[in-house]
C-alpha cells in the first residue's frame, strides 16, 4: 500500500507542478502589466482546475485500493496482524474490517481456538508476507495467502475474496493446513511487514 501511495503522490506532483508553475508565471505577468481582473480570473480557473484534478486523483486512488486484490489483501492482513499481536479484540477486529470496507457482515474470521492451535501467540510480533498473486480464481472469487513468521515459527493463512461492486471483499480467513502448505510451497511472497 505504501507503494501505491508513493505512485499516486508522484503522479500528483507530475500533474500539478506544470499547472501551478505555468499558470503562476502567466498570472504574475498579467499582474505586472496591470491586468488585475485577468489575473484574478486566471487564478480562479487554476484553482478550480486543481480542485477537480485532486478530486479525480483521490477517487482513482480509493478505487485502486479496492480494485487491486494485493492492496486489499495487504490492508486485510494489516488489521489481522493487529489482532494476533494483541492490539485489538475480535469485536474491534470485525468492526475495523467493516469500517474499512474490506468485508461484509457474513465474513468468517479465524476463530481464537484455531489461532492458538496453529501456534499464534498473542502479543508476539510477526513479520508478514503476502503471495504475489491470487489463486483458485474462478472469476469472481480468489484466494491469497499470507506467511506469518515470529518466534521461530512460520504459519500460513489464506483469505478468500469475492469481487462485486468493483471491489474485492474478504469472505473468509483460515489457517492453512499442513497438506495445503505442501501444495503452496512454490508460491513467491512479498514482505509487507517486518
Amino acid at each position: 500500500m505504501r507503494s501505491a501511495r508513493i505512485v499516486f503522490w508522484l503522479i500528483s506532483m507530475l500533474i500539478f507542478a506544470p499547472i501551478v508553475v505555468l499558470n503562476a508565471k502567466a498570472i504574475w505577468r498579467r499582474w505586472k502589466d496591470k491586468q488585475v481582473k485577468s489575473a484574478y480570473v486566471r487564478l480562479a480557473l487554476t484553482i478550480i482546475a486543481c480542485v477537480i484534478i485532486a478530486v479525480f486523483l483521490l477517487s482513482l486512488y480509493r478505487f485502486t485500493l479496492g480494485y487491486q486484490l494485493p492492496l486489499v489483501m495487504e490492508r486485510t492482513i494489516d488489521i489481522f496482524t493487529q489482532r494476533i499481536e494483541g492490539d485489538i479484540d475480535m469485536a474491534t477486529y470485525r468492526q475495523m474490517m467493516l469500517d474499512a470496507g474490506l468485508v461484509d457482515v457474513g465474513f468468517r474470521p479465524i476463530p481464537e481456538e484455531d489461532l492458538k492451535q496453529a501456534g499464534f501467540i498473542k502479543g508476539e510480533k510477526y513479520s508478514v508476507a503476502i503471495s504475489e498473486q491470487a489463486y483458485d480464481n474462478d472469476g469472481d472469487t480468489a484466494v491469497m495467502y499470507a506467511r506469518h513468521e515470529g518466534g521461530g515459527r512460520t504459519i500460513y493463512t489464506a483469505v478468500r475474496f469475492k469481487f462485486y461492486d468493483n471491489k474485492w471483499k474478504a469472505l473468509e480467513h483460515w489457517v492453512v493446513s499442513q497438506e495445503e502448505v505442501q501444495k503452496i510451497s512454490g508460491i513467491r511472497f512479498i514482505e509487507i511487514r517486518s
